[in-house]
Order: structure tokens, then sequence, then C-alpha cells
């Protein structure tokens, strides 16, 4: 596979599992999220399993059916109290349940729970976790131990039938977690027409996998029906099961430890009644959804299109430039900005490693590894180039001029204002002033002051400061010939050698601005031009080679798939007023978080420039990793320098190793650039370990652990998804 299909395929799947990461985790944080929701309810209803203080002696259900589908609702329990500190009871019934129909499909159904209400005693009501919730009793007294009886009363509108082709009522009463045997659970209930010759039945459960029909006895009369679960019969019916074979033949062992051992079967959950209608039985209803979730997705399909809006104008790719073959670097860019274009995730410190590298290859530069006197090896950086210092004219190597001056008296109206004005500055902070500085305005003033007697002169430097003049001024014209010379020297031999660009000369400065043989390890300052180097790269080259404009829009569009995230986790979990007709509005919302994330992962893209140039590298690094040895002995017949010139460009393009191989039998000319073994890819790690780096402080401060990490139940929470259910408080 050639090199220019292994790194397409690279950057591909790069950008592929990136992707692939992203949408996993949100993935996770979706589940888990939903998973929260849906289970909060029933975990914290577990906790409660077992009835606290009390069991149920009688549940009468009587349903009012309207032909509407809605239903006057009246629940009278008994309930026993085996501890006397409690208040009352409460009780839940959900807005949501899940049916299944005759046909074997399970919807979701939402209902409209109004004036809900004990007859008799006092109560509140509210809502809990998505459930209306009934409290009955007085937190000012106790209920007693023994037998109570509540009347609970509601309208329970199930909205229009949602079943094609057939009507059928379902209901679900009493609730799955009271946590106790319901016992002498009856149901009554009064339909709009006559329900007889259709078919009753009822499950333990909500998807007709528990029929208990046969354990129910149920009379019907008209349109009204008479049931009463017969726990008796069900109870054995699961001995028989248990402990009678299939020849029919009982298995005593089975029966003695199947009455002392096993618990009772009993009624805890809620008992369904299903009862089958035909089409048109039930009339008209009411529509139980709202239009908030609705609104909810048209906003998310919005956002989700101006983010493909956005992508196709500009996040999508110019045209792709094909690679082509380049000998030396493309635009003479130096070895840090082919590095920065083939990675710019690379580290400033490798780049600049790269240049003092180019430097040596350039001539400007020797890098020797040396023995120290603790017998380390040092690498010394020796400037070939030295740099010269123009010397300072003499005159400004002159001390400069000081007078001291002593008032004699104070100043009176016989001065003038300039006099009087130099007066107060000379003498503001005592009677003697050593004059440094506006000398001149001094000297205007200074003979008519002495002549009136203000002032004296104590000394004056100034015949001081001219002394040895002709010698000072014939060293001066001495060291002014000698940097014209080694100027001239300088410039010759920079003449004979390659330009270097600004980042190169800003490495290069950084070395010798001290003196011209330097070792590295002990260069403090060094580490400083990192920080330059990157800053120069992004400045010139960044964008220039990825589109400044495709950038920013990666910051809305990130905002755009968080707004979409939160949108659609709102829409299900809190909003929820969506008609189950149209859940699949629920998917598309989902999948248009993954399609949000995927048009901002591949948001950002390169300038045309930007395509151009990073083909370009891509073919003279393909040329590199290809190139034939009689085409590298041509090259290095044209070019002495060829190998230690392209050397620095494999080091930041990762394939030094393999650049050298190359030239292992190709005979290299004797340049003076340092004992350094350049054949070695040992050069880069060894240079990069030797720059000096101030210690890094090991002061900071963490804190784990958990602040008030809290949970549990808040007051009598508990019900589940499908069911509503109770308890005592």
């Amino acid at each position: 596979m050639s090199d220019k299909k292994f790194h397409k395929i690279g950057n591909f799947f790069s950008k592929f599992f990136k992707t692939i990461f992203v949408v996993f985790v949100v993935a996770v944080i979706i589940v888990t999220f939903f998973n929260m929701v849906s289970n909060s309810e029933s975990d914290s209803t577990s906790s409660q399993r077992l009835a606290d203080g009390f069991t149920i002696e009688a549940y009468d259900v009587t349903l009012d059916v309207g032909l509407d589908n809605k239903i006057g609702v009246t629940e009278t329990i008994t309930v026993y109290f085996t501890t006397c500190d409690k208040h009352g009871i409460y009780k839940f019934t959900p807005y949501w349940l899940e049916y299944t129909g005759k046909d074997g499909n399970t919807i979701k159904r939402k209902s409209i729970i109004s004036n809900y209400r004990a007859i008799g005693d006092p109560y509140s009501t509210d809502k809990v976790k998505k459930k209306a919730r009934i409290r009955i009793g007085s937190a000012d007294e106790y209920v007693g131990c023994g037998n109570k009886t509540y009347t609970i009363a509601y309208t329970y509108d199930m909205g229009k039938d949602p079943f094609k082709g057939f009507d059928e009522l379902i209901f679900h009463a009493y609730g799955d977690y009271w946590g106790t045997e319901i016992k002498n659970a009856t149901i009554n209930i009064n339909m709009p027409k006559s329900i007889e010759g259709y078919n009753v039945s009822f499950f333990t459960d909500k998807y007709r996998e528990n029929e208990v029909t046969e354990f129910v006895d149920y009379e019907i009369n008209g349109n009204k029906l008479t049931a009463k679960f017969n726990q008796e019969k069900y109870e054995q019916y699961n001995y028989g099961q248990r402990c009678v074979f299939n020849n029919g033949v009982l298995d005593q062992d089975c029966e003695y430890n199947w009455y002392w051992q096993s618990p009772d079967y009993y009624l805890n959950s809620a008992l369904t009644v299903d009862i089958e209608l035909p089409e048109g039985y039930f009339v008209g209803g009411s529509w139980n959804y709202g239009w908030g979730s609705f609104i909810i997705f048209i906003t998310v399909f919005i956002l989700t299109g101006i983010t493909i809006y956005k992508w196709f104008k500009f996040g999508k790719n110019h045209e792709k430039r094909v690679p082509t073959v380049e000998f030396y670097p493309p635009d003479d860019l130096n070895s840090a900005q082919i590095g920065y274009i083939y990675n710019k995730r690379q580290l400033s410190k490798k780049l600049t490693i790269s240049l003092i590298v180019e430097l040596a290859s350039k001539g400007y530069i020797k890098i020797d590894n040396l023995k120290g006197k603790n017998k380390k090896e040092n690498i010394v950086i020796t400037n070939l180039v030295p740099i010269l210092k123009k010397p300072v004219e003499f005159e400004k190597t002159l001390p400069n001029r000081e007078i001291q001056v002593r008032k004699l008296k104070n100043p009176d109206m016989n001065l003038s204002t300039s006099e009087n004005t130099l007066m107060t500055y000379l003498f503001k902070k005592g009677d003697t002033k050593v004059l440094k500085s506006n000398i001149d305005k001094f000297l205007e003033l200074k003979d008519n002051l002495i002549n009136k007697g203000y002032i004296e002169i104590l000394s004056d430097n100034e015949s001081e400061r001219y002394k040895d003049i002709e010698s000072k001024k014939q060293e001066y014209e001495e060291a002014l010939q000698k940097y014209k010379s080694d100027l001239e020297n300088r410039t010759a031999i920079l003449s004979k050698l390659p330009l270097i660009s600004s980042m190169e000369q800003v490495v290069y400065d950084e070395l010798f601005k001290n003196k011209d043989v330097v070792v590295l390890s002990e260069h403090k300052t060094f580490y400083k031009v990192f920080s330059t180097i990157e800053f120069d790269l992004i400045s010139s080259l960044k964008n220039k080679v990825n589109d400044e404009n495709a950038t920013n829009q990666i910051g809305s569009s990130i905002w755009r798939s968080i707004a979409v995230l939160s949108l659609s986790l709102m829409s299900y979990s809190f909003v929820e007023d969506l008609d189950p007709h149209f859940r699949v509005l629920y998917s598309l919302s989902f999948l248009c978080i993954f399609i949000n994330l995927f048009f901002t992962i591949f948001m950002k893209r390169k300038t045309e420039y930007g395509e151009y140039i990073t083909a370009r590298v891509k073919g003279f690094r393909n040329f590199l990793l290809t190139a034939e040895k009689s085409r590298l002995e041509a090259l290095v017949a044209e070019n002495p320098r060829y190998f230690y010139d392209i050397l620095p460009y494999t080091y930041v393009m990762n394939i030094s190793k393999k650049w050298i191989k190359k030239f292992e039998d190709i005979p290299m000319p004797e340049l003076d650039i340092g004992n350094f073994d350049y054949k070695s890819d040992y050069l880069y790690s060894s240079l990069y370990d030797s720059v000096y780096l101030p210690p890094v402080s090991n002061n900071y401060s963490s804190s784990s652990g958990c602040s008030s990490c809290g949970g549990g139940c808040s007051s009598c929470g508990g019900g589940c998804s499908s069911c509503g259910g109770g308890g005592s408080w």
C-alpha cells in the first residue's frame, strides 16, 4: 500500500474512531440517564416492597365506565394497622400506563386524573415521580391499631380508544407495590352498554402472560360485572403445581415441605381486568396529550438542519489535491513548519530541536558530543558564524558631568522667576545638591546666582571627563576598524551559506546570546524559545492552513449538539406529553444527537492553500520513504549536504530511522558540523533530553471524597412506571 493511501486511511480512521468514541460516550450517558429515570421509581419503591405496619384485609374497586372512556373510580380499602404509630396511608395512581391488547401489541397510554379525593378523611394530593399521589390522614393524630377503612375516588380519563378494529377495556386495579397480600379483592364494573357474550379475562401482569381468570369468580349481568379473586383456589392450584407429578400421584415429602416451609401464594400485585369489545363500543373521548414534546422535536430538527447546512457551507472539505513528488521541502518551509503542517499536535520542543539540526546542516553551527569532568557526555553547540557587536562610540563612554552646589542664602524678591524656580529645584531637600541632570539650564543661570551671593560651586568634574581623550579616541578607531574587518569576513562567510528563516534566527540568537560555545544542558534560558516557536507557527500557519470560518463554527455547533441532547432528554423524561402514535420522533431526536456530533467533529477543514501544501508535504514524505538508491545518489552528487538538509524534516515527519537506513551504503562527504553521529537516530532523543528545563514545583492541592452524598427516598416515594401502589405513613 502506498504511503499516500496509508495516511489517507489513517486520517480517516483517526476521525472515524474519534467519532465512534464520542458517540459511544454520549450513548452511555443517554442509556444511563434513561435507566436512572425508568428505574428510579421502582428502585425507590423496592425499599418499601414489604408493607410497613399494615396489611390489606379488603380491597374493592368500583368502575363507572362512560362511552367516552372516562371512568369514575371508587376504591374502598380496609387496612389493618399492626402498629399504632401510623397517621394513615398513601396511594399512587400513574398517569402513564402500558396496555397489551388482545392482538398482543403493547402500547403506552396517558390518562388524565381529576377530582382525586378521599371521602370522610382528611387528605392532601400532589404529584410524585409522574404519578398522582393522595395522602390520607392527619399529621396531628395517629390512627391506632386495628382495622381502618378508607374510600378514595377520582375520575380516570383514558382518552380516545387506541385500538384498531376492536375496542377493549383494560384496567389495572389495586397497584403493584403495596408490599402486602391483598385479601378479599373485588371489582365492580358498570359499563355504558351491555357486555353479555363478550370475553372477559383477568391477569396479574400488564402483558397478558400471567392469566388468572380461572381463579376469579365473576358474574355478568347486562352492563354490570362483579368479580372476586378466589384466594383459596389460587393457593390450591399453586400447591398442586408444586407437589403433584404428571401421573397424578401426590409427592408426600413435597407436601410436607410445602406446608411448613413454602410461602403462601397470594395476590400482592395489580389484577388486570380485560373486556374484549366490538369496534365502536366506545365513542369519542379526549386527546390527553400535549404539544410540548412536539415543539421540542421541531426545534431539535431545526437545530440539526442548521448544523448540516453549516457543514455544507463551512465544513465540507475543499477538493483534495493529489500528492506530488517533491525532492525538497515545498515552498522553502523550514522543518518546524513542515512538522506543524504534517501533524500540528507535535510538541513545540520537538519542532525546535529540528531547527537546531537544520542550523547545523546549513553550516551555522556544529554539534559535538564531549565528555565533561564527571565523564558525562554533554552536547556542545558551537557558533560557526560569530555574532559581532559594534564598539560603543567613545563619547558614550565618557562619565556624566556632575556639579556639586551649596546654597548660601535663601532666594528673595531680587531674583527673577527662572532663578527662583531653579533655587527651589536645587535645594528643596537640603542646602547642597549634586546636579546630574538639567545641567544646561543650570549653566545659563549659575553666574547670576554666584554673583548675587546665593550659591557656590563645591566641585565640577568637567575637566576629568576629557582626561586621556586622545587615547580613548584611538582605542575606539582601532576597535571600529577591527569590527569592520570582522564584518566583512562574516559577510563573506554568510554569502556562502544558505539563508535561514526567522524561526531559525530566533533559535540561533537564543543559543548564542551570551557566548559562542554553549553546553545545551547548562543553557538556562533556551527552553523559553519553545513558546516563541509555537507562537510563530500558529500565527503564521494556523489560519493559513486551516479554515478559520470552519473552526469558528465548531463552537456554535457544539452548543447546538448540547442543546439537541438536552432537549431530547427533556422531551423524553420531563415533558412526556407525546402521543404514542408519534413515538418514532423520540428515535429521530436521538438520531439527531449523533448527527450533530458527527458533523461537529468533521466541521473543521483546511483552506485551499492548506489542501495544496498538505498534498505537497505528503508527496515530499512519500518520496523520502520510497526513493531508490540511485535517485538519492544523484541528489547527493548535486548537493553533498542533501542527507543533512533533509534530516531534520524526516525527524518531524517520524521517518528519520528509515531515512538514515537508506544512506547506509551511500558515501557521504565530510562536513564541519561536529563529531555527533548524525546517522544515529539517537541524535534527536539526545538533543531533546539535553535541553535544560526548570524544576517543576511539587506543591499542589487535591481533594477527594464526597460532601454530603446523600440518597434514599424522599417522603413516601414509590410506585412503578406502569402501575400504582401505596403504603402507610
